[in-house]
């Protein structure tokens, strides 16, 4: 199975995407992290990872370019989860990582900015579509406010309903659950750990209900 976490806006997709594959893991998959983002983000995350001998070790390979593709099919017949974090443009490599994806997450933070960019992101999904049937895209709305009195998160939900709603398409949802921004996601960068080892208990109950959405007889 090919995850790709996916936005042509760089947003929490580099944290969803390592914590993903540390999720998958540690539930005794077999995981590969494929960092197709040029700044390497993820590589450097699980590089920090390396320095723990306690936690379980996840490869990381990085893919550019045209091929990206084809690396991925291969990566794939060799492990039960292949996790690839796009980078956060409409590049090239990404729009190849949906050609063969089964699951493809998109990141949104609830702003202004970061929603106008969820038209792009979904309609190189949809382009994606048509030569992939079997990809599911799911929209998951990150960096929230914590604040009971903020309302960007319904107001968000509304916004990005409306958009998925042109499109008409069994297989690509806004996901019911959310994730908050917390200090938590920040400080787990440079331990290399994922956001279900943070010991933040919910955060990880967020994640948790993200994966079991996502994941839900996938695996």
């Amino acid at each position: 199975m090919i995850v790709t976490i996916y936005a042509t806006k760089s947003s929490t997709k580099t944290s969803i995407a390592v914590s993903t594959a540390v999720h998958l893991a540690n539930e005794g998959k077999d995981v590969l992290m494929a960092d197709l983002d040029t700044q390497a983000s993820a590589s450097s995350w699980l590089e920090f990872r390396s320095e723990d001998e306690n936690l379980k070790q996840i490869p990381c390979i990085q893919k550019h370019g045209k091929t990206v593709s084809k690396d991925l099919k291969e990566f794939d017949s060799k492990y039960e989860v292949v996790v690839a974090d796009c980078g956060g443009k409409n590049d090239t490599s990404g729009r190849s990582a949906l050609l063969v994806s089964d699951i493809a997450i998109i990141p949104i933070i609830p702003s202004s900015l970061s929603l106008l960019t969820l038209e792009a992101s979904l309609d190189a999904c949809f382009e994606a579509k048509l030569l992939n049937d079997k990809l599911k895209v799911f929209v998951v709305l990150s960096g929230c406010s914590s604040h009971h009195l903020v309302k960007d998160t319904d107001e968000s939900k509304d916004f990005v309903n409306e958009a998925l709603a042109e499109y008409d398409e069994d297989n690509v949802v806004l996901v019911d659950s959310t994730i908050t921004a917390r200090k938590c996601w920040m400080d787990i960068v440079s331990i290399g750990k994922g956001i279900t080892e943070s010991g933040h208990a919910k955060s990880i109950s967020e994640f948790e209900s993200l994966m079991n959405e996502v994941f839900r007889g996938d695996h």
